[in-house]
Order: structure tokens, then sequence, then C-alpha cells
């Protein structure tokens, strides 16, 4: 029965030193194990957490004169041991007590238990009969169930999985409970036990529906699946070789699954109707899909919306791409402009600020032309990821034979170039390239590139 305080007596005190003594009184702030002579607080087994609550402590008169919290209980040797701190007043063995379980912490545990049941024939249902329980865990925040498979379950074997388990709170089917012998019980068709697990006789059998679950169960459950109101798989995970473990919530923390996945759903319907050339777009997807991997929602629509975050992505990057790939050719036919008027000057350095990104593919397309225009020239392009934004800068060098010879490298002029602004650079004395993660001031580089390129070739003529 719930919602019901049990009169009990204490049986037995024990403390870090043993058991007290008959006379021997626990007093507030001690933590102390007690047993009593009946108790109506379910202690940990079968994965479910203990019951929590209080006893009231009562004197001759019938009147409470202490509470002692209630922080575990645990079975030992068919005794429960009910362990916590006396919170005030005292008591000994033979002191009468009140039993006040928190049935509103049940509620809670409660309904995640008898899902657990569910889950578990619905395992067995998608992924079939060899799918064993290996372990699981009830409490008042969640249940966790593990259960033998060899791999990872697929996005489509956890949405089948979590629609039967829905499916099953919605159709609001019976939960019973029935003592019986465990000979009789054993011989129920469809029946399910935990390997290795020792079961009373008689054992207690916990039934869904009319055949969606059956199995033996001392825990404590819903009188129907409506009572768990919704069901949310959170996690699928794995926990040893052949051991997978999921995660699910019912109830309040189910609701705010669903409402947060509502919301995220909401936000990359919103993105997915983006220009794929919208500035910024690939960040701003990014930026979305950190905040999914962080939030609690369904296992089944994170993987989803993942993979339409992917295609958000990919749609603003192949965009990108082409997008550089017309400022590309833009790019070359001024390069191109530039190095034939350079080679009718007699120039024989040029540096230009060129608008091709941080893109390292279209820096070597620029050194290809520069070859074929003006072999003999040394040439360093400088270009801003986002020109104008004081981000990151890209400088790329390319050196003939006959000014390396003469004492400018591509090497030491990219990292002289790039100095003011914290870059670096690298590579061989006739082509190198380097970056800097953020430049506020373009045209100090390109005066930095221009000066050091200067005093290299002036002092070859003198």
């Amino acid at each position: 029965k719930w919602d019901v305080d049990l009169p009990a007596t204490v049986m037995s005190v024990f403390g870090p030193d043993g058991f007290y003594e008959d006379a021997s009184e626990a007093k507030a702030g001690e933590f102390i194990g007690l047993i009593l002579d009946k108790s109506s607080f379910y202690a940990e087994a079968g994965g479910q957490e203990a019951d929590l609550g209080e006893l009231r402590i009562l004197d001759a008169a019938g009147d409470v004169a202490g509470t002692f919290e209630v922080r575990d209980v645990q079975s030992y040797g068919g005794f429960l041991l009910h362990t916590g701190v006396v919170k005030d007043g005292s008591l000994k063995l033979g002191t009468h007590v009140t039993c006040r379980v928190d049935y509103e912490r049940r509620r809670q545990v409660a309904p995640n238990h008898s899902m657990t049941h569910v889950l578990n024939a619905a395992l067995r249902e998608v992924l079939g009969g060899n799918v064993d329980q290996r372990g699981s865990l009830c409490n008042d925040e969640k249940l966790r169930f593990d259960f033998s498979h060899k791999k990872a379950m697929t996005v489509d074997e956890l949405r089948k999985t979590e629609e039967i388990c829905q499916k099953v709170v919605s159709d609001s089917l019976a939960v019973k409970a029935e003592t019986m012998p465990l000979a009789d019980a054993q011989a129920i068709e469809g029946v399910r036990a935990v390997f290795g697990e020792v079961y009373p006789d008689p054992v207690r059998v916990v039934s869904v529906g009319k055949d969606t679950s059956i199995e033996f169960c001392g825990g404590t459950h819903i009188s129907n699946t409506a009572e768990a109101e919704a069901f949310v798989l959170v996690e699928e995970t794995a926990v040893a070789k052949g051991i997978r473990r999921i995660s699910a919530v019912t109830r309040h923390a189910a609701k705010e699954a669903i409402a947060e996945g509502e919301k995220f759903k909401q936000i990359v319907s919103e993105t997915e109707g983006l220009s794929a050339d919208t500035e910024g777009l690939d960040k701003q997807a990014g930026a979305i899909r950190k905040d999914v991997d962080a939030a609690f929602l369904s296992a089944t629509l994170k993987a989803e919306l993942r993979s339409r975050i992917e295609g958000i992505q990919k749609k603003a990057n192949e965009a990108k791409k082409a997008a550089i790939a017309q400022r590309v050719d833009k790019v070359l036919a001024v390069v191109k402009e530039d190095l034939t008027k350079a080679v009718e000057n007699g120039d024989r350095m040029l540096v230009l600020n060129i608008d091709i990104g941080a893109d390292s593919k279209a820096s070597q397309t620029v050194i290809n032309t520069v070859k074929k225009v003006a072999p003999e020239m040394a040439f360093m392009g400088l270009s801003e990821e986002e020109p104008g934004s004081g981000g990151k800068i890209m400088a790329f060098a390319l050196v003939p034979d006959s000014l390396v010879d003469a004492g400018l490298k591509a090497d030491e002029w990219v990292r002289s170039a790039l100095e003011s602004c914290g870059g670096r650079g690298g590579g061989k004395p006739g082509n190198a390239q380097g970056q800097a993660p953020e430049c506020s001031n373009v045209d100090e580089v390109f005066a930095a590139a221009k000066s050091f390129a200067d005093s290299k070739i002036e002092a070859e003529v003198s």
C-alpha cells in the first residue's frame, strides 16, 4: 500500500563501532543503521534504487519527539537496514517510530521501472530474441538498461524502439502484479527473468498489458502505462564488449525533452530555408550543431538533426567554394594585368592585395599564373579570409632563382611581412606561405613586404 504511515519498532541500532547496547541512545547528528520489526520502505533491488523518507521518532505518549532521515535501505540476510542520520531527538532499541516513505519520489521512480520492462520487450522485438538484460538502474530521474548486443543500434532501430514504448504509454495498458509459486511462474509462456538472478519462492510476477511484457520483479510499479505520461530515449552507448546501454526518461523529463526537440526542429527548419550563399551560414549551422549536441532531447531526433545540419553545412560550403572559384577567376585576370604592367615597367618585385579568402589551393593557382606570366618576377600575394574583418590573413610568395641567389628568400620574406601581426610562415627560399590568426592593419603588412623585398633587391644592385 502507498500513502500509508506504518508504525514500527526499532529492533537493532548499528553504528560505526558496531551494534548499540540496549540502553545506548543514538543522538542527533549520528549516522546509523536501523533494523525495524516491519517497514514500508523498498530496499534497493533489481536495479531500482531504495525508497527515501523519514522515520518519526515517538515518545512514550505516542507524540513525535524527533526525526530520522532515511537515506538508503539495503537488504542483508533477510533484514532491511535503514541507514541515515538522526536529525533531532534520540532513539534506541525498542523506540517506536512511524515510517513515512517519500511517496512522491516513488511516483517518479515507479514509471521508470515499469517502462524498463516495456523497453526490454521492445528491444527484443526490434533486435531479436537474442537480446538479454545485463543490468538496469531505475531512480526518480531516469531509467537505464544494459543489454547484450554486438553493435551500436542504428537510428532506425532506436526510432522503432522508442515508438513501441511511446505507443505502450498512449495505449494505457494495465500493469498488474501477482505473487505465485516459483514453479508456476516459471511455467508462464514468455516470462522473462534476469540470467543468474536468484528468485524467492513464491515470486512476484509483473505483467504489462495482455502480452506486452511479463517479468519476475519485486519492485514498485505504476498501475497503468498512462501514468508514465511520456517516454523518450535519450542515449544509446557501449558499456563493454557486446554490451550496450540505453538511457531513457518518462513523465516531466520526457515532456521537457520532447519540447526541446520541437524547438530545435523549428530552428533547423528555419536554417534549412536560408539561401546557400547566406553570409556565415556554415558557422551558424556549426553553432546550432553544438547546441544540439549539448541539448537534452531524443537520441533519435538528435541523430536526425545532426544529419540535417550536416546537409546545411555541405550546402553552405559548396556555395562558398563556387563563390571562391568565381572570385579566383576575377582575381587571376587582375593579377595577369598587374604582372604584365610590372614586366613592361621593368619591375623585379610585385606585392598584391588579392581577394581569395584563406584558400591555399587558390593561392597555388595564382602562383602558377605568376610562373607563366612573369617567371623572373618576385611575387607576394596577401589575402584576408574576410576582407576588413581584422581576422585571418594569408601570405604566399614566389621568388625566382636569380633573386634567391641575390638574398631574397621567400620564407624569410613571408615571415618578415607577417611579423607585425604575429603571424608565422614557412617553406623554401623559392616558394613559401604563412598566415596570422588576426590582422587589423593590412596596409602595415603590405608596406613591410615591399620594404623587405626592396632592401634585398637594392642590395643586389648596389
